[in-house]
């Protein structure tokens, strides 16, 4: 580990040593600072803000989790993110509070709409929609992901989330649509 990327996560550390005690608006980066006892000169040599530690954490400790991710196995990614915030649970409930640029909830929100789009790629769909329509699409679905993971999160992520992740499934899949639809005819079959 090079001696940048090792202050980066000491820094890093330090936040969330803080944060196991204040709120992430409590923390100034002189508290950053004294904890992993480094000057602000050095924290501000590698963290614009105490926003970029958010997004770094996420880009160095999250990506990697949901980052090896296919039109076959996006779901394992996000049942492994799922379980990984669970054994961190006291940290990502308070950093999921933190909104705007540099924060955990716009990075999964690039990353599922990236990730929504490459699917939607590799499915073949620019042969049937404009690059407009396949952005407008998967930024529905990446704020529909992100959206459930948050209300999941935020209300404690108790439970195993397997179930949910199965559900995404589907809704993602159109499947959960055809048995619904499925159901509707059967329904109507027996009204007749």
């Amino acid at each position: 580990m090079s001696t940048s990327r090792f202050t980066k996560y000491m820094i890093s550390q330090a936040m969330k040593d803080l944060l196991e005690k204040n709120s992430f608006e409590d923390i100034s980066v002189g508290d950053i600072a004294k904890q992993c006892s480094i000057s602000r000169n050095t924290f501000y040599y590698h963290f614009k803000d105490k926003y970029d530690i958010i997004s770094w954490i996420f880009y160095s400790e999250i990506t990697p989790i949901i980052g090896e991710t296919n039109l076959g196995n996006w779901t394992d990614g996000l049942l492994r993110l799922c379980k990984y915030m669970q054994q961190n649970k006291s940290f990502y409930i308070k950093v999921l509070h933190v909104q705007g640029q540099n924060s955990f909830t716009e990075g999964l929100i690039e990353f599922y709409s990236n990730l929504v789009e490459n699917l939607l790629l590799e499915a073949k769909a620019d042969n049937i929609l404009s690059h407009d329509q396949i952005r407008v699409i998967s930024h529905f679905y990446a704020f529909g992901l992100t959206g459930v993971l948050m209300n999941w999160a935020k209300s404690g992520m108790e439970g195993d989330p397997e179930p949910v992740v199965a559900m995404l499934e589907e809704l993602l899949s159109g499947e959960l649509f055809r048995k619904l639809f499925a159901l509707q005819k059967k329904g109507r079959k027996k009204q007749l």
